[in-house]
């Protein structure tokens, strides 16, 4: 599959071409695929670089470096951005159960640095970037998560395949119903009741694909797989709570946010008022997440991003609960890249499996269905 992968990725998603300057970062479990990447990229002419990552070398430099040379931007990352037109992510390490033994506090500099590194300079030199995530298909993993290993690959690998136009079609239709809208309610069965306003942005299509239209939004990021739509959320306009849930794979009945950092977060709800979080509960690996946040930077405390998800073949409870179809995530933190102005820093996203979204009394999903003409 990897042939047929590095192909789609190449040539559809990221349209790599002669004059194309390309980097590929990858962890040690995942180099075929880096090399199928780098060939097809040779083939139409770009010249590339691979850009190894190994587990120990990851924890080495989180474990070692002190939170404030973590906040500084990394000279190799920032000339790696600045000389790149074109950037493949498979970097995912092999088992994130390894990030229970660093400090939280560690991981929010970690995240600050990376964003201080290549976000302006992506931006300005319109690099485009392509996350891989079947990089996060391993063995450890899935039992860090209690995934099986054998259904999260076959998903993973369904969604992956998922033609982009049938995306973008959906992806169109939401777009035009949530754009410009002043009056979005969510409620759940779950306690989730949020209203907020998304007026004056613009909703992203992601599709897979980085096409001309996209580069001249500023939209410079895809993933494989893919499927969602996204809109910055007015900064001061969300009130009520939101409940983080999704079912797990194996019980309908258990409940469980966005897997973090090798924990499984069962528990997880923020109170907004005027836009602010006012109120941070969970379960005590959500209060491992609420320490990053809480010694991260950046608008961390204001709600940040609106999304509905796409993608019919992927499935919720394993990696990538927010491009499921009919799914409905809010994030907190920074959300400059859609449009928004909350400076980046802290920055996370969690789903709501059945949750109800009306948008100027339009009811677009229903209990986790969405609600489309086609």
């Amino acid at each position: 599959m990897t042939r047929s992968l590095a192909s789609l990725a190449v040539n559809r998603c990221l349209h790599i071409g002669p004059d194309d300057t390309v980097t590929i970062t990858f962890n040690e479990h995942f180099i075929r695929l880096a090399e199928d990447l780098a060939i097809e990229c040779f083939k139409d002419g770009a010249d590339v670089l691979l850009n190894e990552y190994t587990d120990r070398f990851y924890l080495g430099y989180l474990t070692h470096l002190t939170k404030e040379s973590l906040r500084e931007p990394s000279i190799w990352c920032r000339e790696l951005t600045r000389n790149s037109t074109a950037q493949f992510w498979l970097g995912a390490i092999f088992d994130p159960g390894a990030f229970r033994r660093i400090r939280p506090e560690k991981l929010a500099a970690d995240a600050e640095g990376e964003d201080n590194a290549h976000s302006s300079l992506r931006k300005e030199g319109k690099v485009r970037m392509l996350l891989i995530d079947l990089g996060k298909v391993t063995r450890p993993r899935a039992k860090a998560y209690g995934l099986n290993h054998r259904e999260l690959q076959r998903m993973m690998s369904a969604a992956s395949c998922v033609d982009p136009n049938s995306l973008r079609k959906k992806g169109k239709e939401v777009a035009a119903k949530l754009q410009g809208s002043d009056e979005v309610h969510i409620t759940s069965p779950n306690g989730t009741d949020l209203q907020l306003s998304v007026k004056g942005h613009r909703a992203i299509v992601n599709d897979a694909i980085i096409d001309e239209q996209d580069m001249r939004q500023g939209a410079l990021r895809a993933s494989i797989p893919d499927g969602s739509v996204e809109i910055a959320v007015v900064e001061n306009s969300a009130n009520g709570k939101v409940v983080l849930d999704v079912p797990t794979p194996m019980a309908d009945d258990l409940f469980l946010p966005t897997p973090w950092v090798g924990r499984m977060i069962r528990e997880l709800s923020w109170t907004f008022h005027d836009g602010r979080v006012t109120c941070f509960e969970g379960d005590k690996n959500a209060e491992a997440l609420r320490k990053e946040w809480e010694t991260s930077s950046g608008d961390k405390d204001r709600i940040a991003t609106l999304s509905v998800g796409l993608n019919q073949r992927a499935k919720l409870g394993f990696l990538v609960n927010r491009i499921v179809e009919g799914a409905v995530g809010i994030a907190i933190g920074g959300n400059m890249h859609l449009g928004g102005v909350n400076r980046p820093g802290f920055s996370y996203m969690g789903s709501i499996a059945r949750a109800t979204l009306e948008v100027e009394g339009t009811v677009l999903v229903e209990n986790g269905k969405l609600k489309l003409r086609h």
